[in-house]
């Protein structure tokens, strides 16, 4: 009988173990591909502020079965494009959600060249998520790059994510 009891609670000890994930197991490397749809507001001739959503895919660089591949990625934000003094900051929240429907959160921020062909450092840091992403943290950077400004005010490009 105490040799039953000292093997279960050995294995709930193992199995506790193995449960308990660190911020670094939460940093991914990979493309996220985005979308921007949103209004733009001259501020003075030059200067933009724009506010809308970034959408689009992440790949993960591991493939297939790893943190957030392929998941749908969405990201209401704001840009401020000062293309006279070409700088620009852009922040907002992201909504990453699986194949499976679960969901974590991030709030992220970055500041750069505005433009097609610009590029900015940013980081990001989880807030929350639910299912398997539930109690996820830590935080992690990126560079978002624009391809293109479209005639229609949408915009498309991509960001590295920790690399």
């Amino acid at each position: 009988m105490l040799r039953r009891i000292l093997i279960a609670a050995a294995g709930a000890l193992i199995l506790s173990a193995t449960a308990v994930v660190k911020a670094e197991d939460w940093k991914v490397t990979g493309e996220f591909g985005w979308f921007g749809v949103g209004k733009t507001q001259e501020i003075e001739k030059g200067h933009y502020y724009w506010v809308g959503e970034f959408t689009g895919t992440f790949f993960n660089d591991k493939g297939e079965n790893s943190l957030f591949h392929r998941a749908g990625v969405k990201c209401p934000a704001w840009l401020d494009a000062d293309m006279n003094n070409k700088k620009s900051r852009a922040g907002g929240y992201c909504i990453i959600t699986d194949l499976a429907g679960d969901q974590a959160y991030l709030t992220w921020q970055n500041e750069g060249t505005p433009g097609p062909g610009g590029r900015g450092p940013g980081t990001f840091q989880y807030t929350g998520g639910t299912g398997k992403y539930k109690g996820i943290s830590g935080s992690n950077t990126f560079v978002g790059v624009t391809q293109v400004n479209w005639q229609d005010g949408t915009s498309t490009g991509y960001a590295t994510w920790n690399r």
